[in-house]
């Protein structure tokens, strides 16, 4: 589903700094890998790369398949809106819509109609447990309702790749566990790839591997209990 071979990365300096070197990743359908390291290490720079938002010095990204890098701008644009799903840790919902319009919006891009966009975000709410509060605005909702909205979001288009940047960062540990596993689950009942970058332990064991993001490579890692 994602593959990833030799990739690189450089940041601007002076002086300039290799931040991934020769890195290599492979995810299948229905899988979620977790990924940690120290902060300044690259995780979300790699998120960005992975979706095509950053540029890189070399390498390959396969989304089932297909290549990215070296796609243009609007083939970028398309590829993200067809085959990649964000949750990050700041919700991103947008205030003047209600619960089951934030969810449609990915459908809307993709040009579905209003009415096919509304029984498939009503769908998703229900699966993350918010369908009574579909017509609800966000502001009547908590931070831990807000990330499953976010959840929704993410997956309602089916997205083959699930890019998730500290999703649970503002929630209290049981608050996170709840929705760790929701998002965990969707990702796998839709055989989506997964990539959970976090500074969690706790978060990261749950995933199906668990790598760290060590002098610009990633290396397979196992988290005591």
């Amino acid at each position: 589903m994602l593959k990833i071979q030799s990739l690189a990365k450089t940041l601007p300096g002076p002086p300039p700094r290799r931040l991934f070197e020769d890195l290599a990743l492979d995810i299948a359908s229905g899988e979620c890998v977790a990924i940690v390291g120290e902060s300044g290490a690259g995780k979300s720079t790699l998120l960005n790369c992975i979706a095509g938002l950053d540029g890189v010095a070399g390498g390959s990204i396969r989304v089932r398949g297909t290549e990215i890098c070296g796609l243009d701008d609007d083939a970028l644009a398309r590829l993200r809106r067809e085959h990649f799903g964000f949750v990050f840790q700041a919700f991103h919902v947008l205030p003047h819509l209600s619960l089951a319009d934030n969810v449609a919006v990915p459908l809307w891009l993709l040009g579905v109609q209003d009415r096919v966009a509304r029984v498939r975000a009503l769908d998703m709410l229900a699966r993350v447990g918010l369908a009574a509060r579909a017509d609800d605005p966000p502001r009547l909702m908590s931070g831990g309702e807000l990330q499953r909205v976010a959840i929704a979001r993410a997956l309602v288009h089916r997205p083959a790749v699930v890019l998730a940047d500290e999703p649970t960062g503002n929630l209290d540990p049981e608050r996170a566990a709840s929705v760790l596993d929701l998002l965990l689950d969707t990702i796998r009942d839709a055989g989506a790839a997964g990539v959970l970058v976090t500074h969690s332990r706790a978060a990261a064991r749950r995933a199906d591997r668990v790598l760290a993001l060590e002098q610009g490579r990633l290396v397979d890692i196992r988290l005591a209990e």
